[in-house]
């Protein structure tokens, strides 16, 4: 019934023991796992068989458009061996946080074809729609905050000019291996709209949280994109943080499916990224009724204390 989807490009021992707890809360399901090979070796041959990687693998980087290729990458390695009713997209720094069976109910009882965090990026602008945050997901209100809004203006929607520049270092929260110096570039963004994206009234621009639950019909539309889709992803490739934005504007804009405005996960935020969560968080991870729970340290002790509530042993 559930597959996963797996982004990694660091601690293979971390990911390693994710591959083996989801072993044992979902009786070993398919997962398809895109590892940047280039950022961290890894051995295959530890793995379950039910773990199949994506080789070659894609050298991704840090907002840039090889996260959501990796992604499809993945997605299309997992239905073309499996066709799990849902599937789930994680990182390895994920953890599960509820049994499969509280999983199967709640994604059952909603009756819908993606659980992704989405909201129309116009709209919010104009302070003309509703958050749709739902309880369990507050912590999404991060991408929804006015400064936020503005910085998804100018990456999504305005006009651009990029100028070259050398760059002595890597950028904040880069995890490419790249040699410095290097050629890089400076983006700037213009006050008006560009007039060569997708975006019209028939096709709108959604932004949110990049992990979500989707279903084998949602999985579909992503493998098979539309000509808007297709226009979207050559746009993209040009853009910073395409993964906040790429697939919630597919699945949002197929008039066929119903997507329901909940992930189901859960994070923390601090500033501009989630921190990292340990034993103080553990009471509120397991109070939160999330399926899913990010971001966590490679052996981190309130990982012992998840595999205790969850009833599995420590993998």
């Amino acid at each position: 019934m559930f597959g996963f989807v797996i982004m990694s490009h660091r601690a293979p021992e971390q990911l390693l023991r994710l591959t083996r707890t989801l072993n044992l809360l979902y009786n070993g399901p398919p997962i398809a796992c895109h590892h940047d090979f280039a950022q961290s070796p890894l051995d295959t041959s530890k793995f379950p068989s039910n773990v199949r990687f994506v080789e070659p693998s894609i050298t991704t980087a840090w907002g840039k458009w090889s996260l959501v290729e990796a992604s499809l990458a993945a997605l299309r390695l997992l239905y073309s061996s499996a066709e799990p009713q849902f599937f789930f997209l994680i990182s390895a720094a994920d953890y599960p946080t509820v049994g499969a069976d509280q999983v199967r109910s709640d994604l059952l009882r909603a009756q819908s074809d993606a659980f992704i965090d989405s909201f129309a990026l116009d709209a919010a602008l104009n302070s003309k729609g509703e958050d749709g945050i739902e309880i369990g997901d507050q912590h999404l209100a991060h991408h929804r905050a006015p400064h936020n809004l503005r910085l998804e203006q100018e990456r999504y929607l305005r006009a651009q000019v990029k100028v070259p520049i050398l760059r002595m270092r890597p950028p904040l929260h880069s995890t490419t291996k790249e040699r410095y110096p290097r050629l890089g570039r400076l983006t700037f963004a213009l006050p008006f709209d560009t007039p060569f994206s997708p975006f019209d009234a028939n096709y709108s621009c959604y932004v949110g949280s990049q992990w979500f639950t989707a279903n084998s019909k949602a999985a579909a539309h992503l493998l098979s994109p539309s000509a808007k889709d297709r226009h979207l992803m050559r746009y993209y490739r040009n853009r910073v943080i395409p993964d906040e934005s790429y697939f919630q504007t597919v699945l949002r804009n197929a008039a066929d499916l119903r997507v329901k405005n909940r992930t189901y996960r859960y994070a923390f935020w601090h500033g501009a990224h989630p921190i990292d969560l340990d034993e103080e968080h553990f009471q509120s991870v397991v109070d939160s009724g999330a399926h899913f729970a990010r971001k966590f340290r490679p052996g981190d002790p309130v990982l012992d204390m998840i595999d205790r509530y969850l009833g599995v042993q420590s993998a």
